[in-house]
């Protein structure tokens, strides 16, 4: 079988009729070599079966557990790359890729994967629904960049920001990353974006087989024109979401406060974390988005996102 050489492309695929990514996981296309699928404006290694790799990301549609919401959900499990597949890993420059677990926006052309899909706006945070299950210690991340593209083979990294998971969870969790802005670039608007899903840990050796991650439900919200993110950035975990009696956050960083309000900016309360974990009550939230920030005991905000009542 002949062998097929895989290479990475961070440049934006810039193609007139592109079609819009699917990110909420709904709507699935065949790949242009193999006879696997993968959602809609995103890649994977998936065209790499055509050389004897295994699938490594799968649209799950039952059971009900691993479907977060609507029909369907992506799942990505860590594989052992084929002898007769060459994949140069980005992240460790002179090394080659021995495993594969990564679903990222953009789109296979040729033998290239170009990572990358327009964007022209300066969103806050990007929330999404995952849960994961890893082996042997590692570790899987979504991370985040928006870029623009200023000419001679030249990208600016406007924003970045990164969501690390490490422990196994049987149930989808609704996450945010608050995404930093580079002060330097306060008047650009960026001109793409680029989602990272990887189920195993690739900058470092470490990334084991079978070790599985499942994500939906991408969402952009908010604006930006500087960092507002004034402290140290946090991961925060929030659940159940929507909410219906009680919503619990939990933050990976020192955190104090998490400040809730209404879609209109009306402060709704300000509510005291111990051990960086608080249990709100919201039997007297009515229905509606409500929008949080957690702030560290200098008040700094170093998270903030949404969550759902429903009732």
């Amino acid at each position: 079988m002949k062998k097929l050489l895989l290479t990475i492309s961070a440049a934006l695929l810039l193609v007139i009729g592109v079609k819009a990514q699917s990110m909420d996981m709904e709507t699935w296309v065949n790949d242009p070599i193999g006879s696997l699928q993968d959602p809609q404006g995103w890649a994977s290694f998936n065209p790499a079966s055509a050389a004897g790799m295994s699938q490594t990301v799968f649209k799950i549609t039952s059971p009900a557990a691993d479907v977060n919401q609507g029909l369907a959900s992506a799942k990505i499990v860590t594989q052992k790359a084929s002898a007769l597949v060459t994949v140069p890993n980005p992240f460790r420059p002179m090394h080659n890729f021995d495993t594969v677990g990564i679903l990222s926006l953009g789109s296979l052309v040729g033998t290239t994967l170009k990572f990358g899909q327009p964007i022209a706006t300066r969103p806050a945070m990007l929330s999404f629904a995952s849960k994961y299950t890893p082996v042997n210690g590692d570790s899987g991340f979504v991370v985040v960049f928006l870029t623009k593209w200023v000419g001679a083979g030249v990208r600016d990294t406007v924003a970045r920001g990164i969501y690390r998971m490490g422990s196994a969870t049987t149930t989808y969790s609704n996450n945010t990353i608050n995404l930093a802005y580079n002060p330097l670039y306060a008047a650009v608007v960026p001109d793409t974006q680029m989602i990272n899903c990887t189920s195993s840990k690739y900058r470092t050796p470490g990334a084991q087989i079978g070790s599985t991650l499942f994500v939906d439900n991408f969402q952009w919200s908010g604006y930006n024109s500087t960092d507002d993110i004034n402290g140290e950035v946090a991961t925060v975990t929030y659940f159940p979401n929507p909410a219906s009696s009680e919503i619990n956050f939990t933050s990976s960083k020192n955190a104090s406060y998490v400040e809730v309000s209404d879609i209109t900016g009306r402060k709704v309360g300000m509510y005291l974390m111990q051990n960086n974990k608080v249990k709100i009550q919201t039997e007297s939230f009515t229905r509606g988005l409500y929008l949080y920030d957690v702030l560290n005991e200098k008040k700094e905000i170093i998270n903030r996102g949404k969550f759902e009542i429903a009732k």
